[in-house]
C-alpha cells in the first residue's frame, strides 16, 4: 500500500524525492519473495488505485504498473485509505498475507471518520501468521497509530531515516521451501535467537542462532515431503522497530535422510517386501552431494536380500534397486550409503560419509527361480526307467501333433463374427503393471512421472500454450489434467474431478502455480476411474502399447513399463486377463512353444513392427506388435 502524495518527490511538506527509490524496493521483493498473489494499492485523498496479480503469470504487468505509478497527489488521508483496503482482504485458509504500508506523512483528513485502531482492526480476514507493517519514511509514527500497532496481535510498525527505504525480505512472514537441512537460508540477522515448532516428531534445530545467513535442523529418517514447520525469531527491540514482534519463517520440509544432500523422490514406497519382490528407491542429490564413487554397504546378515546402485556418472539422479533373495526367517534390515569424496581414483581414502537410507522388511519365504541374487538350485540328472525307451514316446506324439494342427486350421477357416460365451480361463501369471503416483516439475521445467514402483520417466512438457498431461504422456489415468508454462512455473488449468493432485499434505486445485522442484503426488478420487478403466491393469504402462512374445511369455510393452504374461493351456482373453474392456475379445493361445493369435475384435488392428498389413488369426507373433485400440470419441 503506497503513498502516492507529492511529499514522496519532495514537495509540499516532503524531505525527499524518494518516490523511484521505494519503488525499487517494491520491485526487489516482488521478485525475490515470488508471492503467488499481488494487490498494489496507491492511496493520496483516498483509496485511488487498487490492482491485482497472479504471478508468475502477471509478472510483466506488474513491472509495468509499477514503472508507470506517479506521486503527485494532495493530500495523505492515510486512515480512511487503509481501512477501505484492509476490509475486503481474505483467503486467510489458503493465503498467508503480508501488507506493507509505506508513508512519508500524517493523516490529514480534516473530515475523519476513520480512526487508526479502526483502520489496523479492518483486516478481519486474517490468519494467525498474517502480518501489517507500518513503514514511516523519513517522520515518525503518531501516538494514535501507535497505539493502535499496541493494541493488535499482528502489527507492527517500522522508522527509517530520511531518504533511506526498507528491505521488505526482512519483514513479515515467508515461505522456505527446504531441501537441504544443513543449510537452512533465513531473513534473520546473524546471532538472532530462532526457535523451531512443529507437529512431526524428530524436527528440530541443531543450534538456536542464526549464522552465515542460515539455520540447521535434524530431522527424522522418513519425513513426508511438505510437511510444514514454524521459525521464529525472538523479537529484537531496536531504536527504529515500534512494538517489535517475534518474525516467522514457515518451512516446507522437502529433504530426505538428516543432512544428508539427498532428496528422496518416491517416500510412498512399500518396504515389506515378500519373497521375490523388489523397492526401488529414486533419489537426487542436493547442493553438489557426490555420487561418483559411491557404493551401498548392507549390514552382516544371513542373507535374504540383493541390494543394487543404478547411478550413470555425472547424474545427479540414482536408484537403489532391493530385492527379497528369500529368508528363512522375517528381517528389518537398513542399507546405507557410502558417498563419494567427489575426488574418484583415491580408492577407500575417497570414500565420504554413511547415509542410512530407509529400513526394509523382509517376509520370510522362498523367493520364485529367476529371482536376481537368488541361490541357483542344484539340479539332479533324472534316471530312465530300465527297459522304456524314449524314442517310443514319439509314436504316440505325432498323431496328437496332427490333431492339434487339424484344429487350428479349422478354427482360421470358420472364425465367427460374433463373440461366444466365455469359457472359465485358467489362472495367468505375470507382475503387476506399473501405477503412476507422482509427478514431478523439475527445476530444469521439465515433467516425469513417478511409478509405484519408483521408476521415473521423462516428459518433455511445452513451454507455450495449454496441454494435457494425458495426452503428452500417454497415461490415460492422467487424461484431462491440464497445466500451461508460466514465466516462474507451471499454472494448473484442470483437474478431472475424479483425481487428486496433492503437493505433501495440501490438495492442489485449478489454478494454483506449481514451483520447479517440485514433487506431486497423484491418487485416484473415486474408484470410477482406475478400475473401471478401458485399458484396466495395464492404464499405467501408457500408450500406444505393443506385443512381444518370448516363448509362451507374452509381453506388453508401453512407454513407462512391460508387463509379462505367462500363457497357460487354452485359449486366453487379454480382455479377461487384464480387466480391460478394450482388449475385451483379443484373444491368444499357444502352439508348442509359440504364441497364437486366435480372434481379434472388430475395430482393433494388430501390425508387426513397420507393417501396414493387419494380422490375421491363425497368425503366430514374431518380434513386436502394434495394438491400435479404437477410441470412444
Amino acid at each position: 500500500m503506497l503513498d502516492t502524495s507529492g511529499s514522496m518527490r519532495g514537495i509540499g511538506d516532503g524531505q525527499a524525492n524518494i518516490f523511484g527509490k521505494v519503488k525499487d524496493s517494491i520491485a526487489t521483493y516482488v521478485h525475490s519473495a515470488q508471492p503467488d498473489q499481488l494487490e498494489l494499492i496507491t492511496f493520496d485523498s483516498g483509496l485511488r488505485t487498487r490492482r491485482s496479480y497472479a504471478l508468475p503469470g502477471d509478472q510483466v504487468r506488474f513491472d509495468t504498473d509499477l514503472r508507470a505509478l506517479q506521486a503527485d497527489g494532495r493530500n495523505t488521508y492515510l486512515y480512511r485509505s487503509l481501512q477501505a483496503a484492509l476490509t475486503p482482504l481474505t483467503g486467510a485458509d489458503r493465503y498467508l498475507t503480508n501488507v506493507f504500508v509505506l508513508t512519508d506523512g500524517i493523516d490529514n483528513d480534516r473530515r475523519r471518520t476513520e480512526t487508526a485502531r479502526s483502520a489496523v482492526n479492518a483486516f478481519r480476514g486474517r490468519g494467525p501468521l498474517d502480518t501489517l507493517t507500518y513503514i514511516a519514511l523519513g517522520t515518525q509514527i503518531p501516538a494514535d497509530a501507535r497505539d493502535a500497532l499496541n493494541s493488535s496481535d499482528y502489527a507492527t510498525g517500522l522508522t527509517l531515516p530520511v531518504g533511506q527505504v526498507p528491505t521488505l525480505a526482512r519483514l513479515g512472514t515467508h515461505v522456505q521451501r527446504v531441501t537441504d537441512a544443513a543449510h537452512v537460508p533465513v531473513p534473520f540477522r546473524d546471532g538472532t535467537t530462532v526457535t523451531l515448532a512443529s507437529n512431526a516428531a524428530g524436527v528440530g534445530l541443531t543450534q538456536p542462532l542464526v549464522q552465515g545467513g542460515e539455520v540447521a535442523l535434524h530431522l527424522p529418517a522418513r519425513l513426508p515431503h511438505g510437511t510444514p514447520a514454524l521459525l521464529c525469531s525472538v523479537p529484537n527491540p531496536t531504536e527504529n522497530v515500534v512494538f517489535p514482534r517475534s518474525q516467522r519463517l514457515l518451512l516446507d520440509l522437502n529433504v530426505g535422510k538428516e543432512g544428508s544432500g539427498l532428496l528422496w523422490l518416491n517416500p510412498g514406497a512399500d518396504l515389506t517386501l515378500a519373497p521375490g519382490e523388489a523397492a526401488v528407491l529414486r533419489y537426487r542429490a542436493l547442493n553438489g552431494t557426490p555420487l561418483d564413487g559411491a557404493a551401498l554397504r548392507l549390514p552382516p546378515t544371513p542373507g535374504g536380500i540383493n541390494a543394487t546402485l543404478e547411478h550413470q556418472p555425472g547424474a545427479h539422479e540414482f536408484a537403489v534397486r532391493l530385492v527379497n533373495t528369500g529368508t528363512l526367517k522375517a528381517q528389518i534390515l537398513t542399507p546405507q550409503l557410502q558417498l563419494g569424496t567427489g575426488q574418484p581414483g583415491r580408492g577407500q581414502q575417497g570414500m565420504g560419509r554413511l547415509v542410512d537410507l530407509p529400513s526394509v522388511t523382509l517376509q520370510p519365504g522362498n523367493a520364485p527361480a529367476g529371482t536376481p541374487g537368488r541361490p541357483l538350485a542344484t539340479n539332479t540328472p533324472a534316471t530312465t526307467t530300465p527297459g522304456v525307451q524314449p524314442w517310443r514316446w514319439l509314436l504316440w506324439l505325432l498323431p496328437l501333433l496332427a490333431l492339434c494342427a487339424a484344429g487350428w486350421w479349422f478354427l482360421s477357416r470358420s472364425r465367427r463374427k460374433t463373440r461366444r460365451a466365455r469359457r472359465p480361463l485358467p489362472t495367468v501369471s505375470g507382475v503387476p503393471a506399473p501405477t503412476i503416483q507422482g509427478i514431478e516439475y523439475r527445476d530444469d521445467r521439465t515433467l516425469a512421472l513417478v511409478s509405484g514402483d519408483g521408476d521415473v520417466s521423462s516428459i518433455a512438457a511445452p513451454l507455450g500454450g495449454p496441454f494435457d498431461l494425458g495426452r503428452l504422456a500417454r497415461v490415460p489415468l492422467l487424461s484431462g489434467l491440464r497445466a500451461e508454462q508460466q514465466l516462474d512455473g507451471l499454472k494448473i488449468l484442470n483437474i478431472p474431478g475424479d483425481l487428486e493432485v496433492s503437493q505433501g499434505g495440501r490438495l492442489i486445485v485449478t489454478g494454483d502455480e506449481i514451483r520447479p522442484g517440485t514433487l506431486l503426488g497423484v491418487e485416484v478420487a473415486r474408484q470410477a476411474r482406475a478400475p473401471h478403466a478401458p485399458l484396466g491393469s495395464l492404464v499405467g504402462l501408457g500408450l500406444p502399447l505393443t506385443l512381444k512374445p518370448d516363448g509362451v511369455t507374452l509381453h506388453i510393452q508401453g512407454p513407462y513399463g512391460t508387463h509379462a504374461l505367462t500363457l497357460q493351456l487354452g485359449v486366453t482373453d487379454l480382455g479377461d486377463a487384464f480387466n480391460a474392456p478394450a482388449f475385451a475379445g483379443l484373444k491368444f493361445s499357444t502352439s508348442g512353444p509359440n504364441i497364437l493369435l486366435a480372434d481379434v475384435p472388430d475395430g482393433m488392428t494388430l501390425t508387426r513392427q513397420g507393417e501396414s498389413a493387419p494380422l490375421r488369426p491363425g497368425t503366430y507373433l514374431s518380434g513386436e506388435t502394434v495394438i491400435s485400440i479404437p477410441t470412444n470419441e
